[in-house]
């Protein structure tokens, strides 16, 4: 890989270190939170419908603020939205971490700050691509990708010590303190940056204009994918279980996930220009999931299951980042948030509906049956984008090289 595009590189700029640290110290705040909101409510409801229901509060409202508010940071400087849900998120878990708040106000502010992550994530994919040039940029989304999982492990860990050993508002308090930080970040070492008038158009111009071009259609289709990635998360406790081992063993397995994506994005990068990124989607798009079929077969050890979902969520991750940095270069500057914003809502929706089916066809055929019938079915479902993607770049080949360098 060329010098100037390492993550090493990366970090020579003070404005991408600035955004890293906050994403990275907000998001391990978030998963302190999520661990703290469920302790919660379950030890004042000993409910664990209700427990799932709050659980799910901190994600879906999140893709409402998405499709809602995305277009608000295409208007605006997107340093000053992000910064803007930054205080206000503050302000709505520090509110959360007051002793005694009544469910029915928790819920609803777990639900607020879920709605505003929407469009803050979708002014930071559009921040950074300001931030980091074309080819940096597919660098940039690995080193988050790989950080994120990181601080998710170690948040769920150490949400469910701090909880246990002081109170779950201590860590809503420091995620609300996370946020403060976030902020500080952004406006010490993040330079303004001015915008154009824009003019404005009618969502459903906008979204017209997003799905209008094949490109971009064959990659918003693409993020429908996670719904079969997300088996091996979504019933991890269980096929453990069904295997007759231990709830230690769950936790190897989760962490086998995010020790592939680290190796698996490492490994693209390194052996993959970043010119030729895209022109690997396709096979991304049906080959993903396959390795989960594997564990179908009766004799597979809890080693080799740890290798497949491993692999699998490798190239996941590998197929996020190519989506997410050549969709980038696709959309107008004028509707890059809303684009992002959209695709972002349409990858968290599949998961959530994906999560829900893997557990159906779980409870009926079994956490085995579920895992590799939902990797299996990824492949013929990931053929449409895959297809898609092929026959509209297929014309830029007689364009000039300079035309179609960023996704061939």
């Amino acid at each position: 890989m060329h010098s100037e595009h390492t993550p090493r590189s990366l970090f020579s700029s003070t404005e991408f270190r600035a955004a890293w640290s906050a994403e990275l110290i907000s998001y391990f705040g978030d998963q302190l939170a999520r661990i703290a909101l469920a302790v919660l409510v379950f030890d004042r409801t000993n409910s664990a419908a209700l427990t799932g229901l709050t659980y799910a509060l901190t994600y879906v409202p999140s893709v409402v603020g998405a499709l809602a508010l995305s277009p608000v940071a295409d208007r605006h400087p997107r340093r000053s939205v992000m910064m803007a849900v930054d205080i206000s998120r503050a302000a709505v878990v520090g509110a959360m971490a007051i002793p005694g708040v009544p469910l029915a106000v928790l819920c609803l502010l777990v639900s607020v700050m879920s709605f505003l992550g929407g469009p803050y994530k979708a002014a930071q994919l559009a921040l950074l691509r300001d931030i980091l040039s074309a080819e940096q940029y597919p660098v940039g989304m690995s080193v988050r990708q790989v950080t994120t999982q990181a601080a998710q492990i170690f948040g769920f860990a150490f949400g469910g010590a701090l909880s246990w050993l002081l109170a779950p508002e201590v860590c809503l308090a420091f995620d609300a303190m996370t946020f403060v930080a976030a902020y500080a970040l952004y406006h010490a070492f993040v330079r303004p940056r001015s915008r154009e008038p824009m003019r404005s158009r009618p969502a459903v111009g906008s979204l017209s204009l997003l799905w209008g071009e094949p490109r971009r259609r064959a990659i918003f289709l693409s993020t429908a994918l996670g719904f079969f990635y997300i088996a091996p998360e979504a019933l991890a406790m269980p096929y453990v279980s069904g295997l007759g081992l231990g709830p230690s063993w769950t936790g190897g397995l989760m962490a086998c996930t995010g020790v592939g994506a680290v190796l698996g994005l490492w490994a693209f990068h390194r052996f993959v220009p970043v010119r030729r990124h895209a022109a690997h989607l396709p096979l991304l798009c049906i080959t993903a999931g396959l390795p989960l079929v594997i564990v179908s077969v009766r004799s597979v050890s809890i080693y080799l299951a740890m290798v497949a979902f491993a692999v699998s969520n490798a190239l996941w991750c590998v197929q996020v980042v190519v989506s997410v940095s050549t969709l980038i270069e696709l959309l107008p500057d004028d509707v890059r948030a809303q684009g992002m914003g959209t695709a972002s809502a349409m990858n968290l929706t599949a998961q959530g509906i994906g999560t829900a089916a893997a557990g159906l066809l779980a409870e009926w055929q079994g956490p085995v049956v579920a895992v590799s019938l939902m990797g299996a079915l990824s492949a013929p479902a990931g053929l449409g984008p895959a297809l898609l993607w092929l026959r509209s770049t297929r014309p830029a080949a007689s364009a000039p090289a300079k035309q179609d360098v960023s996704w061939t």
